[in-house]
């Protein structure tokens, strides 16, 4: 099932559909999630054992985290990524003291810590107009409890261990909303994160859920399926006379990062005649912000809580022009107009994100195609239908976006399909390497140095005695390593304007290498201080846009039935004190 038809089949019976909630709907919010923990646990016994100075270790970096995996693996504790790494790392660092594994996740999943996000307002929303009713998470923290009050300006009553004998009973009641915390809620002594607790559930809590599966469809987001235990209860569940009346929809990020035991699931759920599926629907907050705008009976006062970042005006006057210093500058380029035109392309099969991205690399099209509430496209019908065939393309029609600022802001689908079209247009005829990297990277091909186009980069890094530095060679001699001088491209939304922010890199290619020589990279840049940074981002905005300090058009696809045309300035916000 595609997103779009799961959506309208939520709509349509959502009061009769309960969630499941795990991890991944909590880190959004700054929480950290169970993978978090164990990294986090494993770094302090590695620390303790081999006396390492536990600040100086940095698990942003891969070469740290192999080097602790590694020292785990020596002593056969569980394989990384299995199902018993969460509870042994819990008992290994605190045995059975409940207290001081309750001061640790206290400190970790402060509820000061908690920064909700549009997702979470929109499931505290469809809490509070009743077209959300009950929800059960594995999670311990108070993200949704914080995300109701401020949208009901109520308390959301929360079932965990200490209260679990009255979860069955508020069901049956129809005390809704109904939340339940599978594992208990970390603020009490008889926490579950110990193997011989995770064996089995709280069993009124599962009398609940598995009761409440008779009852409700379910929609489970942000779990990655690894607690062998809640994967039972799920089993037990579907083994009743008439589990899950109102379907069973499992949602991911991505297809591919699906576990087997998730897959396996929804297969033994199907063969039992559940309308079960798995669905590719990006973040969490991008499928909640899809379900809102579809959801009706919303008042004034839940929209402006739920959508805050666009509801409410901020009227903070601005201080008077300064003429003092400092004077700050960004890497932002204000983008003035963004293409709204584009192909609206129908296909015979649901084409989930992932199989357009996969078609249009396997089938080496050049057409800019993503998938959001619909599969739009720049370029030409003859490279849309290399894309997907002949075969698969019912239609290509014209499509005009509306309100794109607010499309890129809550929709990650949208704001991938205007970045990647803003870094094509910047990218085209240039001896770029082309790159994705949490952002678009376009790095100087090394063999094309003495192109005329890099001059003002060369000119830039000039040292103070006129020499000139390389800006492209080999990684400590290597012949199959590269680097080069590069930008990284990325589209950003702030006070609802769009931003394209530009900022100067070393590449190292290929781009596997780049975690293992991050000392020849600061090596490169460590005397850029403000001036010369000052120098590199002006040579990048000539490299890029010919000109600084003007508005200028850029596009792609121009010569084709649908191009993307911009208009950017190209000078740098500046502030002034």
């Amino acid at each position: 099932m595609i997103e779009t038809e799961f959506i309208k089949h939520f709509i349509a019976n959502s009061n009769q559909i309960m969630w499941f909630l795990g991890a991944g709907t909590s880190r959004s919010a700054g929480m950290q999630t169970a993978t978090d923990l164990i990294w986090d646990l494993k770094l302090k016994h590695y620390c303790l054992e081999e006396n390492q100075i536990l600040d100086s270790h940095d698990l942003n970096n891969q070469t740290i985290k192999d080097k602790v995996q590694s020292y785990m693996d020596s002593k056969g504790y569980p394989k990384i990524w299995s199902p018993e790494e969460y509870s042994f790392y819990f008992e290994l660092t605190f045995g059975t003291n409940y207290q001081e594994q309750q001061k640790y996740l206290l400190d970790k999943l402060d509820k000061d810590k908690i920064s909700l996000n549009v997702g979470h307002r929109v499931l505290a929303g469809l809490l509070s107009l009743n077209k959300a009713r009950v929800i059960f998470t594995t999670n311990f923290d108070e993200v949704i409890e914080s995300a109701y009050a401020q949208t009901a300006n109520s308390n959301l009553s929360t079932y965990h261990l200490e209260g679990s004998y009255a979860a069955l009973d508020a069901l049956n009641q129809e005390r809704f909303p109904l939340y339940c915390k599978i594992h208990g809620d970390f603020k009490f002594q008889s926490l579950k994160n110990l193997a011989k607790d995770l064996l089995s559930n709280d069993q009124e809590i599962q009398k609940c859920f598995i009761a409440a599966s008779n009852r409700f469809g379910m929609v489970v987001s942000g779990y990655s399926g690894r607690d062998q235990n809640v994967m039972e209860m799920f089993r037990k569940a579907i083994q009743q006379n008439n589990p899950f009346p109102n379907g069973l929809f499992w949602t991911v990020t991505s297809i591919k990062d699906v576990a087997k035991s998730v897959v396996d699931f929804v297969t033994e759920a199907k063969n039992k005649g559940i309308n079960a599926h798995i669905i590719e629907t990006g973040t969490f907050d991008s499928m909640l912000s899809k379900i809102w705008r579809q959801t009706t009976g919303k008042n004034n006062a839940i929209e402006e809580k739920v959508r805050t970042a666009l509801i409410n005006e901020v009227n903070i006057p601005f201080p008077p022009k300064g003429k003092s210093f400092p004077i700050l500058r960004t890497n932002a380029l204000p983008i003035i107009s963004i293409e709204t035109k584009c192909a609206k392309i129908e296909t015979k099969i649901p084409l989930s994100h992932s199989d357009v991205k996969e078609l249009l690399q396997k089938n080496k099209s050049n057409a800019i195609i993503n998938r959001a509430e619909h599969i739009f496209g720049w370029g030409s019908e003859d490279a849309m239908y290399k894309a997907f065939g002949k075969d698969i393309i019912v239609s290509i029609s014209n499509y005009e976006l509306q309100d794109p600022i607010k499309l890129i802001e809550e929709e990650k689908g949208y704001h991938a399909f205007y970045e990647r079209a803003i870094a094509i247009s910047l990218c085209n005829n240039k001896p770029f390497l082309f790159r994705n990297d949490k952002g678009f990277v376009l790095a100087i091909e090394p063999n094309k140095t003495n192109d005329p186009l890099f001059a003002p980069i060369a000119e830039a890094l000039k040292d103070k005695n006129g020499k000139k530095w390389p800006i492209a060679g080999l990684v400590n001699n290597n012949p199959n390593i590269f680097w080069s001088e590069a930008v990284k491209i990325k589209l950003e939304n702030k006070n609802n304007k769009l931003w394209l922010m530009i900022k100067p890199i070393i590449w190292i290619e290929p781009k596997i290498e780049r975690q293992k020589n991050i000392e020849f990279i600061k090596s490169k840049t460590q005397y850029r201080y403000n001036s010369k940074t000052h120098e590199l981002l002006n040579a990048w905005i000539k490299v890029l846009f010919g000109i600084i300090g003007n508005d200028t058009e850029i596009g792609c696809q121009i010569d084709t039935k649908y191009p993307a045309l911009f208009k950017i300035n190209t000078r740098t916000v500046y502030s002034q004190k």
